[in-house]
């Protein structure tokens, strides 16, 4: 079969690659560029490929008088008249499972971006705001209620990364999904959407789904309910969710469509903090855009060689409100706690106010960013303080344990040591705690989040939509995260939760630590550079030592090579900072996700210049609910040592 001479009629630009390909096959007019076909070439054209922004209408369909196939290089088929199709006998294909994963993907980055404020705090970091005050808590995912609104492809991928987040499922669609035994069904969208605290919209767009997402629903769903939407932007009611968001009646949104598009309204991009903003590029991956392509190539093929299609359609068809409820469950149990006015118990620097508050009502509270370890006041009371609280960016080193001499304990609001002089500690026998477990999930989730942002490139993606961008241009492609090969550097509690829920996106996972974990399942790296070479994502969460200083360096970083990406949620030094912005620049690496740096705040200018980089401001635990965990963790701490009961997290 001669396949040149066949006609094929592209409706807009989609990809290159699908171009060249449609170019070597058929005989290809691409219709922006020729507004008006003279009827010998209308009469030519036997198959149309379309998109989710130009599709095959009606009038379109009719145009082409010998138009045998529409084959659109989407999985929605809301853009292409399947009502005139049908009556002309048309046969129309799609692209599913392909981009499954990665609109999957996009989703929970969108959720994790939007509960985490990682748009936003890349902004606060790159303004410099991070270098005058302290970037406010975000909410966590880990553990959160999700309901998903149409539980096909992508809604089922949606649900199985969520459960690695310990997240509950709950869905709506037409009919029970039996094989689903571990998700919640509900015959009605406002059940499901009072009982969860994420709403993903994944379902296809039909008479029956537009707005299905309404005033309604979205009250139910409530203040601090977060819409996350990878359907199509006429699933929602946009006014409505606007409005939601302004009176604060809703908590936040992600969204990736429009009903507009890319006409996007300018409350969101201007009104509204609350909400990530993606220029439909759910699918918008190279891997994905090559396998689309194919797919719509392998399609038509089939059809011409009247062969069966590959892919026939299978049918045609916030937190205010949460804190007071946190705040007053853990007030709660405090009024069962012993009062200890008497015992004195430093604090070396503002942390928490819930933590502030509650240190002051149980013991006598020292603030030393108030008094000085050498002004009178201090060394007057020195006697009795009997307890130091610190944290990450203050801690309690050897001046600081000598300055009391009848220090007992020291107790970190963190998981991380290396703020505290611990042979001091040793030799003088005081006792050290710290707060692990509580912050295990967020900071786990914030690495996941960052590793989405820096490869699906979402908070360029934000900015690109808000400054008006996508009105002009096109966004470019992205790079998939499902099926990464991971490494990560530590499988302690935060390694070992951030494997478990790469493993839920199909990334196969390697790890270096200083001893083999023969009970995890995960390839072992005896060496960090075996490791780093082996892997296209790299994860630091070790704690810091002397030995783990700089661990990632040149050689690292080199062996991770110029498509690997470096996500570090430990601590700055466990990477050579200037080694890494200079590896940036000379493009020796992709891309970096930072929640630590070297001498935080203070951030190099070289990072801030660059979009390939997500930059956080340490917040990887700072979630309100964690923070309030860590808070209660501490207290608890120091009221079984004072009452000579066992500690709960013991360090020394």
């Amino acid at each position: 079969m001669e396949r040149n001479n066949i006609g094929v009629a592209m409706t807009n630009p989609m990809s290159s690659y699908l171009e060249e390909q449609l170019e070597r096959r058929f005989n290809l007019f691409k219709l922006w560029k020729s507004t008006t076909l003279d009827s010998h070439t209308a009469k030519s054209i036997r198959a149309v490929v379309c998109s989710t922004q130009v599709g095959a209408t009606a009038d379109l369909i009719d145009s082409f008088p010998a138009l045998e196939i529409v084959a659109t290089f989407s999985v929605g088929l809301d853009k292409v008249d399947l009502k005139k199709c049908m009556e002309k006998g048309i046969r129309v294909t799609n692209t599913p499972d392909v981009l499954t994963d990665d609109v999957a993907d996009a989703a929970i980055g969108l959720a994790i971006a939007v509960l985490r404020r990682i748009c936003e705090c890349d902004r606060f970091v790159r303004s410099g705001s991070w270098l005058t005050r302290e970037f406010r808590l975000t909410s966590k995912f880990s553990g959160k209620s999700v309901g998903i609104i149409g539980l096909g492809r992508i809604g089922s991928a949606i649900a199985k990364r969520a459960q690695a987040f310990g997240c509950t499922i709950n869905y709506f669609s037409r009919t029970e999904k039996h094989q689903h035994t571990d998700y919640k069904y509900f015959p009605k969208l406002l059940d499901m959407a009072k009982n969860s605290q994420i709403m993903f919209v994944s379902c296809a767009l039909t008479e029956e789904t537009k707005h299905i997402v309404n005033r309604e629903v979205l009250d139910a769903l409530g203040p601090n309910g977060i819409l996350i939407n990878v359907g199509r932007g006429a699933h929602v009611d946009e006014p409505e969710l606007i409005s939601a968001l302004l009176e604060g009646r809703l908590g936040g949104a992600g969204l990736d469509v429009y009903e507009n598009e890319p006409h996007v309204a300018e409350q969101l991009i201007h009104q509204l903090e609350n909400t990530v903003l993606l220029p439909h590029v759910g699918s918008d991956t190279i891997d994905t855009n090559i396998a689309m392509a194919d797919l719509v190539i392998a399609n038509l093929e089939a059809h011409f060689k009247n062969q069966p299609l590959i892919t026939p359609p299978e049918n045609w068809l916030m937190i205010s409100a949460y804190v007071w409820k946190l705040l007053l469950r853990s007030a709660g149990t405090f009024r069962r706690f012993l009062r200890m006015e008497s015992i004195g118990v430093a604090m070396t620097t503002p942390m928490f106010g819930y933590l502030e508050q509650n240190l002051e009502r149980r013991f006598n509270l020292f603030k030393l960013w108030n008094h000085p370890l050498d002004s009178d006041f201090l060394q007057h009371n020195a006697q009795s303080i009997r307890a130091v609280v610190g944290c990450t960016t203050s801690g309690a080193d050897a001046h600081l344990i000598d300055t009391f001499p009848n220090l007992e304990i020291v107790a970190t609001f963190s998981v991380g040591l290396d703020k505290i002089d611990l042979p001091k500690c040793l030799e003088k026998g005081i006792r050290v705690v710290n707060t692990p477990d509580v912050l295990t999930d967020d900071v786990a989730d914030a690495a996941i989040g960052l590793a989405m942002a820096v490869l699906r490139r979402i908070s360029e993606s934000d900015r690109f939509v808000r400054s008006g961008s996508w009105m002009k241009d096109e966004f470019g492609l992205a790079t998939r995260f499902n099926g990464k090969s991971v490494g990560i550097l530590g499988l302690g509690r935060i390694g070992s939760a951030i494997a478990k829920r790469a493993e839920a996106f199909g990334c196969n996972i390697g790890y270096f630590s200083r001893t083999e974990k023969h009970h995890s399942g995960y390839k072992y790296f005896p060496s960090v550079l075996d490791l780093a070479a082996n892997s296209q994502i790299l994860f630091v969460s070790c704690i810091l030592t002397e030995e783990t200083k700089h661990i990632v360096n040149r050689e690292v970083i080199d062996a991770l090579g110029p498509n690997g990406i470096l996500i570090n949620v430990g601590r700055g030094a466990h990477v050579n900072e200037s080694e890494l912005v200079s590896a940036l620049l000379e493009r020796r690496l992709g891309g970096a996700g930072l929640d630590v740096f070297e001498n935080e705040p203070h951030v190099p200018e070289k990072l801030l210049e660059l979009n390939n980089v997500v930059l956080l401001p340490h917040v990887g635990t700072d979630t309100i609910e964690t923070s309030i965990a860590m808070a209660d963790l501490v207290i608890r701490n120091l009221e079984a040592h004072f009452r000579n009961e066992p500690l709960i997290t013991p360090v020394i």
